[in-house]
């Protein structure tokens, strides 16, 4: 499984929607209550298990969960993975 579906499986999770229903553009804040500064928390926990990340390496601007594509750039970043285009 790769960074892009793993990160799918755990956000699905968090907000109980299907995972194959997450895309590179979907938006997250202000559009899943789930995702409330509980959910957030939850989601970074299940991302720092994940992906053996300290969740303090993970930028926790806005701007990183704002959308599918920026949370995933944001993973990557900090797995030090290439960032996929």
């Amino acid at each position: 499984m790769n960074t892009v579906e793993k990160l799918q499986n755990i956000l699905s999770q968090v907000i109980n929607i299907p995972s194959d229903s997450i895309s590179s553009q979907m938006r997250l804040i202000g559009e899943y209550a789930e995702l409330d500064s509980m959910g957030i928390m939850t989601l970074l926990m299940e991302i720092e298990q994940e992906f053996s990340v300290d969740i303090n390496d993970i930028d926790l601007s806005m701007e990183t969960f704002a959308s599918f594509d920026s949370l995933q750039r944001s993973v990557e970043s900090a797995i030090n993975l290439p960032l996929t285009a």
